[in-house]
């Protein structure tokens, strides 16, 4: 990229420099998507990359009408030149304008999409600070009300956790760089906060924040509206949304479920008649449903966002370098070699756990079971279906006759299953340990809070919690426990505590406890905004399953009723068609090469994708995850299998 960069600035960078007046706009966007780059270094090499593909395609262009339109004669356009050399060189001429319009056309659309990219990135950061917010707000309002920390404390703790609390707590880290590092008042620091985000929600926050502190107003009184604020928002953002998901299910059914049966139908009819209908019903069943299904999946990601990735932040072994000043007495010569041994047996005591204990391991990390049954979905298929195929069978797809290609297919669903199936297994019981813990957690927390305000150590109460009945957390908190009675601080007691749970919603308690615990004493507080918060949080989830299991239910029925309809042509419909044209009605002509068992393995094919993609989308609409999805999958493809298995 340097390279390009310093060919870009070398062609046209005195020309953006001269002209660097024009693009403000981009400026801007620039600067709120947050990509780090000079306006400059982005507008040369927006035109020398658009200079490099608008080059391309002129060639390709040129080619075109030069190598593949050389047989185009002039009578076959009508056209007639009054002088010979036109006539003589109209192929030339014609690949020249080919490649003119190709080099101007690759031009303005690479250029268009450079100049685009930025506002796209910035709208982007827009919606993740706008999600991010009321968590933020939440932490800002909780330990503003402990009152052992000052604003730019309260905001420099937020900054040093963004990635827990998102994009909103890097935006409030851009503020306390100013001021730490510029030395920009807070003031002057929230209005270039305000000029440079991309989140108009963000700016309103910003802009109060700065009439309360002009005014000397209540900082704490404040985060607390903004916070309620931002919760009722969330409930009504949650409507539009389901209002919206609405919208594209009955998108989907209509143009990936009805359309494609409606053509199917269509083409089924025309391909007793015509024999060209049975490639374009090939280009529906294998192209047309898959792909549509994936770029509907592309818009739905783009509205709703599968849970974060939780990143392992919490460090087992650290460095001391506190005291590096006090001289140290050397150990034995052998110290070194001991430290080695010690981690060599730690590992061998973590691979010792998972080889004993690996449904452990698999239910904290479903994924990893893809490290088995790959290789025993391979192994299947292979030993399976090696009498069946062969390479040339795999190049020529056409050559597999619908008996040895049924037989296929049985072996490949069976492999899915193998490889899919434990997956599903092991990522429902994490889904509903998660469930069951984020459930648990606002009662644990008001359990705390009100031992707490008795006059309790938050330690102690922690240790008295443990007696009362926080459901599947029970086990957790007495490990916490344990952990506070073999003398561990409480600080990483918690840690290790939100590090075994690992879920969004832990995260975030955990961490704001934990400060709040390092700075302030007013424990009670904080523990009943963080229980407030983890309820509404538990309920706006609650709303969410119980909407989301309607769409879901309605993507079932849509399978179904593709299903109901493919199976009544395979088994009905076409079985009493004339094979021949002996049998066909008066000016009728029927095709003599009708082949029965081809259509029907077809129709099975257009269930089984039909089946497999619906569960994908029937899973990012009830849970916002595609990975949650393949049990739908497999419940649809396995009812499709069946059907055609034991009726057809």
């Amino acid at each position: 990229m340097d390279i390009i960069d310093s060919v870009a600035h070398l062609i046209f960078g005195k020309y953006v420099r001269k002209h660097i007046h024009r693009y403000e706009v981009q400026r801007s966007m620039i600067r709120k998507s947050g990509m780090g780059v000079l306006i400059d270094q982005y507008i040369t090499q927006a035109y020398f990359i658009s200079f490099l593909f608008a080059s391309l395609a002129g060639i390709a262009g040129f080619l075109l009408g030069y190598l593949f339109l050389a047989d185009l004669e002039l009578y076959m356009l009508g056209i007639s030149f009054p002088y010979q050399w036109l006539e003589v060189n109209f192929h030339l001429l014609l690949s020249i304008v080919l490649a003119l319009v190709f080099f101007v056309v690759a031009a303005y659309l690479t250029y268009y999409i450079f100049m685009s990219i930025p506002e796209v990135q910035a709208n982007v950061r827009a919606s993740l600070i706008n999600q991010s917010l009321p968590y933020s707000t939440a932490y800002l309002y909780a330990m503003s009300r402990g009152g052992g920390m000052n604003l730019l404390d309260i905001m420099r703790s937020l900054s040093e956790n963004y990635h827990i609390y998102g994009s909103s707590a890097e935006e409030i880290g851009f503020i306390v760089k100013d001021m730490e590092y510029y030395g920009t008042d807070l003031l002057d620091a929230l209005d270039k906060a305000g000029q440079r985000t991309p989140s108009g929600k963000f700016r309103d926050f910003l802009e109060g924040l700065t009439s309360v502190v002009t005014s000397g107003g209540d900082v704490s009184s404040y985060f607390k509206v903004k916070n309620d604020q931002y919760r009722l928002t969330a409930t009504k953002e949650q409507k539009v949304f389901f209002e919206t998901l609405g919208v594209l299910a009955e998108v989907y059914i209509s143009a990936f479920v009805a359309g494609p049966l409606f053509l199917i139908t269509i083409l089924v009819v025309l391909g007793l008649i015509n024999p060209g209908s049975a490639s374009i019903l090939d280009f529906v069943v294998y192209i047309i449903i898959p792909a549509g299904t994936v770029v509907f999946l592309i818009i739905l990601n783009s509205l709703t966002s599968e849970n974060p990735k939780i990143h392992d932040y919490y460090v087992v072994e650290k460095k001391l370098n506190n005291f590096s000043h006090v001289p140290l007495k050397h150990g034995d010569k052998n110290e070194e070699q001991k430290r080695r041994m010690i981690r060599y047996y730690a590992a061998l005591t973590r691979l010792k756990d998972t080889l004993l204990h690996p449904f452990s391991l698999f239910s904290n990390n479903p994924s990893y079971v893809f490290f088995i049954t790959v290789p025993l979905a391979i192994a299947y298929a292979f030993y399976s279906m090696d009498d069946h195929i062969n390479i040339g069978n795999v190049i020529y797809f056409r050559s597999f006759d619908p008996a040895t290609l049924s037989l296929v297919d049985d072996h490949i669903f069976i492999s899915l299953l193998i490889l899919l199936i434990p997956f599903v297994i092991f990522d429902e019981i994490r889904n509903y340990r998660v469930k069951q813990i984020e459930s648990s957690i606002p009662d644990f927390l008001s359990n705390l809070a009100s031992i707490n305000e008795a006059g309790i150590l938050l330690v102690d109460a922690i240790v008295m919690s443990m007696h009362l009945k926080v459901g599947v957390l029970h086990t957790e908190v007495k490990r916490l426990v344990n952990d506070i009675s073999w003398g561990t601080k409480l600080d990483d007691a918690l840690r290790k505590f939100e590090y075994r749970i690992r879920t969004e919603m832990t995260r975030r308690i955990i961490t704001l406890i934990i400060k709040a615990n390092e700075t302030t004493s007013d424990i009670k507080s904080i523990l009943t905004i963080a229980a407030h918060d983890a309820d509404m949080q538990r309920q706006l989830k609650k709303e969410r399953n119980a909407e989301m299991f309607v769409y879901v239910f309605i993507i079932y029925i849509s399978f179904m009723v593709f299903l109901f309809i493919v199976y009544i042509l395979a088994a009905y419909f076409l079985p009493v068609m004339p094979a021949s044209t002996e049998g066909a009605f008066t000016g009728m002509s029927l095709l003599l090469d009708f082949d029965l068992e081809k259509y029907t393995l077809l129709f099975f094919h257009a269930a089984m994708i039909q089946g497999f993609f619906s569960g994908l989308v029937a899973g990012k609409m009830g849970s916002g995850s595609i990975k949650s999805g393949i049990k739908h999958s497999i419940i649809m493809m396995s009812i499709a299998y069946l059907l055609f298995a034991l009726f057809i």
